[in-house]
């Protein structure tokens, strides 16, 4: 299929498709005789792969590094749980990172009062 009907299929511009190819994510088979760019239907499940290892938080470079295994059906010997437990990890601090700014904030606009004289809270805030 050419890089258009690809694009259409998965959801993803010709542009990023471009990039991802530069980048190896994914490979044309070869040209036609006009020149474009020839991807096989396999191609299609292994964009939809990249789209939800990207929403699960991993980059391109981490995600070109699995795909290998993939293709060859060997994704288990990848370790794929300690990286999607490093992951969790990561976005556990994040978490705390940001219940922690939060806390902070409400601290700080609690401390201010508006013009009526009245202290901010919580619960004003959210039914504003």
């Amino acid at each position: 299929m050419k890089i258009g009907e690809l694009a259409k299929l998965t959801g993803v511009s010709v542009d990023t498709l471009r990039f991802y190819e530069e980048k190896g994510l994914v490979k044309a088979i070869g040209r036609t005789e006009a020149g474009y760019r020839n991807f096989s239907p396999a191609t299609v499940e292994q964009m939809k792969f990249i789209k939800f290892a990207q929403g699960l938080g991993f980059s391109l470079q981490e995600i070109l590094e699995v795909i290998p295994y993939l293709q060859e059906g060997k994704l288990c010997s990848f370790d794929v749980r300690g990286r999607l437990k490093s992951k969790l990890l990561a976005l556990d601090e994040q978490i705390k990172q940001l219940t922690s700014l939060r806390e902070e904030l409400l601290q700080t606009m609690q401390l201010l009062v508006c013009q009526d004289e009245v202290a901010v809270t919580e619960k004003s805030l959210i039914n504003e």
